[in-house]
Order: structure tokens, then C-alpha cells, then sequence
């Protein structure tokens, strides 16, 4: 079996992944940051919520997203996504290039 594929499908390691690399997210972002639309990672996120291993709240007009810490195997899940994120490089490059932070008020771009 490929690493890659371990959670079902690639697409859906990839969103675990970049739910514990980025602890707390939204759909857009995971969108952005994949390269892929938006539709198919809410599908993901819906069933991984049905699931029980994503929570959501709604912050503002935002809907944010996170590994689920009340799951009963939390801790030994992260561990293994992790491991399986450092083997797959895309994902970790692609966090890695992503800017999280407000840019200083009046910086050019």
C-alpha cells in the first residue's frame, strides 16, 4: 500500500495532513494551498466530520477546522499523519510556503 493513499484516497491524507500542520484551517485555505477546488475538499471534510476525526466552529463568517482532540485515538493519529507528512513532501513544501500572518499595514507586495 502507498504511504500516500493510507487514509483512503491521496486527496484525503493530504487534508489530514494539512490539519495537523496547520492545527486549525478552513476549506479555502486547503484549497489554495493543494491547488485543488473547493467543492472536493469540503466533500472530504464532510465525510471526515461524519466520520468523527474533524470538528468545526464557526468564527465570525468563517468556518474553521481541526483534528478532533475528544477522539479516542487522538494522539496516536497525529503521530502517524505527521510521520506520514514528512514522508510526502508536497504537502509539508506547500504549508511551508503559505503565509499565516496579517502583512505589516502599508507593505507593497
Amino acid at each position: 500500500m502507498n504511504a500516500l493513499e493510507l487514509f483512503g484516497t491521496r486527496r484525503r491524507t493530504q487534508v489530514l495532513e494539512l490539519l495537523v500542520l496547520l492545527e486549525e484551517t478552513h476549506a479555502r485555505e486547503m484549497a489554495t494551498t493543494l491547488g485543488t477546488p473547493v467543492r472536493t475538499i469540503q466533500r472530504v471534510l464532510e465525510k471526515l466530520e461524519e466520520e468523527g476525526l474533524v470538528v468545526g466552529k464557526v468564527v465570525g463568517r468563517e468556518r474553521r477546522l481541526e483534528l478532533n482532540r475528544r477522539f479516542y485515538a487522538y494522539e496516536e493519529l497525529k503521530a502517524l499523519i505527521l510521520k506520514v507528512a514528512m514522508r510526502d513532501g508536497e504537502v509539508d513544501d506547500a504549508v511551508a510556503s503559505q503565509r499565516r500572518r496579517p502583512r505589516a499595514r502599508g507593505k507593497s507586495l
